[in-house]
């Protein structure tokens, strides 16, 4: 074997080793992990047990379930109506998972990573507005359908996340979270 060679055999046991070593301490090679494409997981510091749920689970809680015309303005001052049926997110918050005394903030998180971030109280409100029917209340809603027609999603969730204005003229349409994949509360 020539010093050529023996110089490149070293160095390639040397990058094993070493890539070895990254692997087991963890720095390289373990997979983040990730949320399974259509599921939504609620967890965070304040939530005592993390829970996740199949979009047919949502589905199958009657009780939770929202159906109403929402109206949006989005930043460009565009302004219409769409519905939507879904499930209140406070109705999941209050009977299906176990929230700690310190929950006061809700991180809505997008399978794009895009977020808003919420009150606990916000969240919870069953008050918000529609500018243009003073007799609107709606809810914070995870919604699948729109207009009748089943939100779809080539990345994985097909949630989206719907509210009402909290005064006349709130440009709300920014909040309005598509493809939601996990609810985190602090």
């Amino acid at each position: 074997m020539g010093n050529g060679q023996w110089h490149k055999n070293r160095t390639i046991t040397i990058f094993v080793i070493l890539l070895l070593i990254i692997c087991i301490s963890g720095l390289g090679c373990a997979s983040k992990e990730k949320t399974p494409s259509g599921l939504l997981v609620i967890e965070g510091d304040a939530v005592e047990d993390k829970v996740s749920f199949t979009l047919d689970e949502l589905k199958s809680m009657p009780e939770g379930i929202v159906e109403a015309d929402y109206f949006g303005i989005n930043s460009y001052g565009t302004k219409g109506y769409s519905h939507f049926k879904g499930i209140w997110i406070g109705y999941i918050l209050n009977e299906k998972v176990a929230l700690k005394a310190n929950a006061s903030r809700v991180t809505i998180i997008a399978e794009d990573d895009y977020r808003v971030e919420y009150s606990l109280e916000e969240i919870m409100r069953e008050d918000y507005i529609d500018e243009q029917n003073p007799e609107a209340r709606l809810k914070i809603i995870l919604a699948w359908e729109e207009n009748g027609r089943a939100l779809k999603s080539e990345i994985g969730s097909p949630l989206q996340l719907v509210m009402g204005q909290r005064h006349p003229g709130d440009v709300n349409k920014p909040y309005w979270v598509r493809y939601v994949k996990t609810i985190r509360i602090d």
